[in-house]
Parts: C-alpha cells; structure tokens; sequence
C-alpha cells in the first residue's frame, strides 16, 4: 500500500508544494503520468517505489527560466547549436526511474535529436545537460535518475549556490570546475550573471550574456563552432 509522507516547508520562504508516494510499483507510476496527461504538472520523479510530486513556487520558477535564458544565450554566444527537450518525462523501466528535469537540453547530441518529435530513451541518448532547481527541497532522487540514464552532466542549482555534476567512468557524478556541455562555463559565473540585475529587462541582459559568451568565453577555451549537417 501506497504511504504519503507529508511536504517539508522552510520557515519564511515560500515553499514548492511537495508529496513523496512510496510504495508506487512501475505500472502505478505510469497509470499517474497518464492521470496528469499534457498538463504538465505536478512533475513527477519515480525512483525505486517512490513517487515525489511537486508543484513549483514562482522563485522556483523564476531561477529555472533564468538558467534557461542564461543557457540558451550562451550557446548562442559560443555559436553551439542545441535542441531544448524542457522539462519532457524520461524514463527506462529497467533502471526503475523515471525524472522531468527542470530544464533539459541536447548540445553534442543535438544533431541525431533536430526535428524530432519524441524521445524513446531505449533508442535515443539521454540529454546531454539537466538542471535541476533546488529552493525548498532536495534533488537527491532526480540526480540519482539522471545518473541511472546517463546524463552526462547536471547543474544543481539554489539561490545563490551553482553546483556543475559531471559523470565520470565511474558511473558517479563528482563536481567539475566548468561546465563540458557549455564549453568553459564555470559555476561561479553562472552565480554571477544570476546575481545581476535585470534593469533593462531579460533581453537585454541575455544580449549581454551573448556577447560575454562570444567575446570572453569562447577565446578562453578556444570554442569552435560544432560542425552541424545542413543537409
């Protein structure tokens, strides 16, 4: 039988809205994808039995979307082309997980992933980049599936705090001074273009970070444009 354990709050700070079903076999887990159908939310992560649901807050929200302009527009800069996969719903029976990262992308892999409309991962590859927003709970059990399907390379990322997870030989995520999907990228610059204020609004600021990629980012690593078949 299905237990609930009840969502933990942080005093004072506006909390994602959290349950965690243990108990959950892998039918019953996609009878409830299938329950949600295209909404979209709550978003699911099945890892082992349990099932956490969670329904964002606007800070959660906020810092995601921020990522994912911050991410977006220095690709841009680096001119690497890229196909973003969101939040879609990744799962393999045989790993017994399933996740729906916050912010998903296909960068080395984005040639075999351009124009598709689905993902199967029992053929395709796994994303080549997952963040993973952290405000009010952990992401303990996403980056655990993440790594059961081979993501390359996860950003955990909290107010403040920018954590870059890359998986190794292993199979064991250990944090990298800079990012390997978005070539140089280092946390701490991450940090910082999230701390600055957006007094001219979120274009103008991923306009900056394009040119700040294109200008600084790409000579220090030597960035080159990834080859792309225009065919």
């Amino acid at each position: 039988m299905a237990t609930v354990v009840e969502p933990k709050h942080a005093a004072g700070m506006e909390s994602d809205q959290l349950v965690a079903l243990e108990g959950i076999d892998w039918p019953g887990y996609v009878a409830m994808l299938r329950l949600r159908g295209e909404r979209g939310l709550p978003r699911m992560t099945y890892l082992d039995g349990r099932l956490s649901l969670v329904s964002p807050s606007h800070r959660h929200e906020t810092l995601k979307k921020l990522l994912d302009y911050f991410i977006a527009a220095t690709l841009a800069g680096l001119d690497v082309p890229f196909v973003p996969a969101g939040s879609t719903t990744l799962r393999r029976r045989g790993k017994r997980g399933g996740v729906e990262g916050d912010e998903t992308y296909y960068i080395a892999n984005y040639a075999g992933m351009r124009g598709k409309t689905a993902i199967d991962l029992r053929v395709d590859p796994p994303p080549d980049l997952a963040v993973e927003v952290v405000v009010t709970h952990d992401a303990d059990d996403a980056v655990e599936v993440h790594r059961r399907l081979g993501v390359p390379e996860v950003w955990i990322c909290a107010p403040g705090e920018v954590v870059m997870l890359v998986l190794g030989e292993d199979g064991r995520y250990a944090p990298a001074a800079a990012s390997a999907a978005v070539p140089g990228v280092t946390p701490a610059e991450v940090r910082d273009w999230l701390a600055r204020p957006m007094d001219a609004g979120a274009t103008a600021w991923m306009d900056e970070v394009r040119r700040w990629a294109a200008e600084v980012v790409a000579p220090r690593r030597g960035a080159r444009r990834t080859p792309v078949d225009e065919t």
